[in-house]
């Protein structure tokens, strides 16, 4: 009884440590604001205040689908999902890829530029499903590479309807 007092306590403190950290807006340091007559203001009228091309992140080279067919096709397709849904912040598409059972929880906070290398796309028949896997080589968008192991499910219950998902990415 005491240990579980203990816990709820301890549970407690934390809490309003962590809340008592958060900052304020009103906290934080605002710049300084320098104030200009109109006469040094000079802004030509052609100009605008939106984005620039170089703010925004360039649509992902997709891998060519013409190179595969039939399961690897599938796959294929799914990977250049994947990407689109990434480019396009659709966070409800993008889960949608995902079998319920995979460890992948929400989207993460980066975009693929392209897949620079691919490797050969392996299927493997299990009791209850076909397993792809298959490694590849990204770019991000700020050209950092990584390398990445897709895992791939198709349920061999779904029969005819079945259609490959993404178990994980590590």
């Amino acid at each position: 009884m005491i240990r579980k007092y203990a816990l709820i306590l301890s549970v407690m403190l934390l809490l309003v440590t962590a809340c008592q950290s958060k900052t304020k807006p009103e906290d934080t340091q605002q710049p300084e604001v320098s104030v200009s007559t109109n006469d040094e203001l000079t802004v030509d009228e052609d100009e605008s205040a939106v984005s620039t091309p170089q703010d925004e992140v360039a649509p992902p080279e997709y891998v060519d689908e013409s190179k595969y067919s039939g399961d690897e096709l599938e796959i294929v397709k799914l990977m250049n999902t994947h990407m689109r849904y990434l480019y396009e912040q659709d966070e409800k598409a993008y889960m949608s890829l995902f079998a319920p059972e995979s460890p992948i929880s929400g989207m993460p906070n980066y975009t693929f530029r392209k897949i620079t290398s691919m490797g050969d796309i392996t299927i493997t028949e299990q009791k209850k499903l076909y397993q792809g896997v298959v490694m590849i080589t990204e770019v991000d968008e700020d050209d950092i590479e990584s390398s990445s192991t897709m895992v791939f499910w198709k349920w061999k219950a779904d029969g005819d309807a079945a259609k490959w998902i993404i178990a994980d990415i590590d």
